[in-house]
């Protein structure tokens, strides 16, 4: 039987109203899932750009030295512990950040951490954070929030920080044009030097040869001399075989995987994958754990005690 003319011209609406997104999803799936015969992925970026003229492209913050936030709350003089606990944390926007806050307050084993390395954040919720918790910090923007809103990465610490930098990571996601960014500083812990980073990689949907650049870049400028070193950070690593390939490369560079035996910290489509991750240099990992009850992102803190080696 016929369709009659309201529901036909009711199905065309919907076959125009779908045909973009399915124009969207043949290109992402001939760009990231096909073996162009064409050398140099010549094919492959021709379809990325054609497809970035039909998405909205991101806002970055290119310039390396800033815009820089810092802010000094931390009380003076405190004396340097035998052992430190440190927090890698994606708070993705600060969506529950009076929960977090309160979290570093009481909830066991996250009071009071010798660093927070905080990761989609924004400059005004990183100050407070910061001032309620007692912590200097340095904090850099990577890009822009679709609300608007810089979001970028923190460093926060309980002794004084200096020689902030932020290091751009290479490439952008060949679709949204997305960059990222790793913060760099060095706290002074007593008479030590501690280097910390917070970074965050793009995500898991990028071509592989970008995510594993960009991971290769934060290792790769930590300094061969650099006795003591902390990185934190949203690796957006979503299998176990990821996070040992992401484990071996930063071996490489003398890097030991604090946060191995952590588990999971984030849930995609009902599966539990090993997102976030610390690595040490010049410390020995006492315990590491991701906090499994806490609510305010869609992260997991990832955390690791450690003791002087």
């Amino acid at each position: 039987m016929p369709l009659s003319r309201r529901p036909r011209r009711v199905l065309w609406r919907l076959l125009a109203a779908l045909a973009p997104f399915a124009l969207v999803g043949a290109v992402v799936t001939a760009y990231f899932f096909s073996e162009p015969p064409m050398p140099n992925n010549t094919r492959r970026l021709s379809m990325a750009g054609g497809l970035r003229l039909l998405l909205p492209q991101t806002v970055n913050h290119s310039d390396s030295d800033g815009p820089l936030y810092e802010g000094h709350y931390a009380p003076p003089d405190a004396p340097a512990p035998d052992e430190l606990l440190v927090v890698s944390y994606n708070l993705h926007f600060g969506d529950a950040l009076d929960e977090a806050r309160r979290a570093f307050e009481t909830r066991d084993p996250l009071p009071a951490p010798d660093f927070l390395l905080l990761q989609e954040v924004d400059a005004t919720e990183t100050e407070e954070l910061a001032a309620a918790l007692g912590y200097d910090y340095v904090y850099f923007p990577a890009s822009v929030a679709p609300d608007g809103r810089d979001f970028g990465n923190a460093v926060l610490s309980r002794w004084p920080l200096s020689d902030a930098r932020k290091l751009i990571l290479p490439g952008v996601h060949p679709l949204s044009g997305q960059q990222r960014t790793a913060t760099r500083a060095t706290a002074r812990v007593g008479e030590r030097d501690v280097l910390l980073y917070s970074t965050h990689i793009e995500i898991a949907t990028a071509p592989v040869a970008l995510r594993a650049g960009q991971m290769a870049a934060v290792a790769e400028d930590v300094p061969a001399n650099a006795d003591a070193v902390v990185i934190g950070g949203d690796f957006n690593v979503v299998t176990g075989r990821g996070a040992r390939a992401l484990a071996e490369l930063y071996a490489a560079h003398a890097l030991d995987h604090a946060s191995q035996a952590a588990g999971p910290t984030l849930t995609r489509l009902g599966v539990r994958v090993p997102a976030d991750h610390l690595f040490t240099r010049g410390f020995e990992v006492v315990g590491t754990g991701a906090a499994g009850d806490m609510t305010a992102s869609d992260h997991l803190p990832v955390w690791a005690r450690l003791r002087w080696r």
